[in-house]
């Protein structure tokens, strides 16, 4: 996946390729050089769901934003906790 196809992916995309990517590379069975592929491959799949989840949790703080302009911060409610 090149740098300019991975920057318009979406999030679930993104993490559904990188749990194949992952997947292959557990296996062990590919040759040394399709390894390092996937292995980058990975890398800049990473690099794309930590961008989508930064701005996912900038857009929740405008959402939250205070009546003084500051993002309004609250803790996150667990699955333990909302359940």
């Amino acid at each position: 996946m090149t740098e300019s196809v991975t920057g318009q992916v979406s999030f679930e995309e993104a993490l559904r390729n990188l749990e194949k990517v992952v997947r292959a590379l557990e296996l062990g069975e590919v040759p040394l050089e399709q390894a390092l592929d996937l292995f980058q491959e990975g890398i800049g799949l990473v690099k794309v769901c930590s961008s989508k989840l930064e701005e996912a949790e900038k857009r929740i703080q405008l959402l939250l934003e205070g009546t003084n302009g500051q993002p309004k911060l609250q803790p996150a409610v667990s699955l333990e906790e909302g359940a």
